[in-house]
């Protein structure tokens, strides 16, 4: 082989190892960068795994990919349906999110915002005679009716009639409310709670504001809670005029569980009607797919604040709950990217970990030589 051979082939060897030195050098310089980009996105879906069961973060966490243009389109909506209540509610929404929305439609919540005491008074006696609550002074009146047994009583009268053709639900939610009427007289008013949101599922029955979701689990429960003797026994002392005896079939009327279990979600009802009011309230029973909803809701009322009811309305049906599943398929591209990365991570690290010991390992031999220049010869005069 000739000298300009072996010259051409030491030369190709060298160019070789410079591409490979390049190639490494730029798959480190990209590993380097992804991870930046990879990494935050790792971040975000351990901390979603971590708060799947937050219903206030999972809320917040479905609205993020929302834009201006959703929240003027929702501001307008509420409007529209005189509202400035939620609308207003949107506007602290998007504003915690750092949005500003338009000065003429700020101008227009506000003027909606102009309380009229003569429409309100007219709502209120509505409400009071026929339990229809259908706006929040309505509703005020319809609470009032009941908390004085006369609202609940009505309704009684009324189902007791129907039978065999009476609404169950109806019946349970206005038992309820006269056994919780007898326990406010009984603790001094501690069970007033309960009553009113009692009332207020009552009351969004009638409008047809509850939830599929939640009437079916509803009637369920209270399907075969309902003593139908005791409702027929009911209708003759009502025709009778005998309060009494009235009084008597009503405690006999509904079991006890079903008395617990409707209290209890009364109770969830009423705190969300304290913080958000009558229309937060209608917007929960329409939004709660069962009672454990209005629970998870009553949470999010309290964590949320006046932001609460924007979030609910953007919310749009969504769970408030993530599965592992959803959390997942959210972050496959992501996840798929971080295996590969990890793996030439790991392979580049074991590479440089290797030269890294042969570097090392050469200066080490070097400088025990150094140290011991004599150590050599001796070997070999022994030898």
């Amino acid at each position: 082989m000739s000298v300009r051979s072996c010259d051409t082939l030491a030369l190709n060897g060298d160019g070789i190892r410079m591409l490979k030195r390049l190639f490494s050098i730029t798959v480190i310089a990209s590993l380097a960068i992804s991870g930046f980009a990879i990494a935050p996105k790792l971040i975000e879906a351990a901390a979603i795994a971590g708060f799947r069961h937050d219903p206030s973060q999972v809320l917040l966490y479905r609205l993020s990919p929302l834009d201006i243009k959703a929240y003027e389109t929702a501001i307008e909506s509420a409007l529209a349906k005189d509202d400035p209540e939620l609308a207003r509610s949107l506007v602290d929404l998007a504003t915690d999110r750092g949005m500003t929305i338009g000065h003429s439609l700020l101008e227009r919540i506000a003027a909606a915002e102009q309380f009229s005491i003569l429409r309100s008074t007219g709502q209120f006696l509505s409400g009071a005679v026929t339990g229809e609550a259908d706006s929040p002074t309505a509703f005020a009146g319809a609470l009032a009716s009941d908390l004085t047994v006369i609202g609940d009583a009505r309704d009684l009268a009324q189902q007791a009639i129907a039978y065999p053709h009476q609404d169950n639900l109806t019946v349970a939610l206005a038992a309820t409310g006269v056994a919780l009427t007898g326990a406010i007289a009984l603790s001094g008013g501690t069970s007033i709670a309960g009553k009113a949101g009692v009332s207020a599922i009552k009351a969004a029955r009638k409008l047809k504001r509850l939830s599929k979701g939640l009437e079916r689990q509803l009637i369920r429960l209270t399907s075969d809670a309902i003593d139908t003797k005791a409702l027929q026994s009911l209708g003759r002392a009502f025709g009778d005029f005998n309060l009494n005896a009235a009084s008597a079939q009503t405690r006999r009327l509904i079991k006890p569980r079903v008395i617990k279990e409707l209290t209890e979600t009364g109770d969830a009802v009423r705190h969300v009607f304290a913080r958000q009011g009558y229309r937060g309230t209608m917007q929960v029973l329409e939004s709660a797919d069962d009672t454990a909803d209005i629970r998870k809701l009553r949470r999010v009322s309290d964590d949320l604040g006046p932001r609460f009811r924007g979030a609910l309305m953007l919310k749009r049906g969504a769970k408030l709950t993530l599965h592992v599943a959803e959390i997942a398929l959210a972050f496959l591209g992501w996840l798929i990217s971080a295996a590969g990365w990890l793996v030439w991570a790991a392979y580049y690290a074991a590479r440089l970990s290797w030269a890294l010991g042969k570097t090392a390992f050469r200066i080490g031999a070097f400088a025990l030589a150094k140290a011991m220049p004599g150590q050599g010869l001796l070997s070999r005069r022994t030898g």
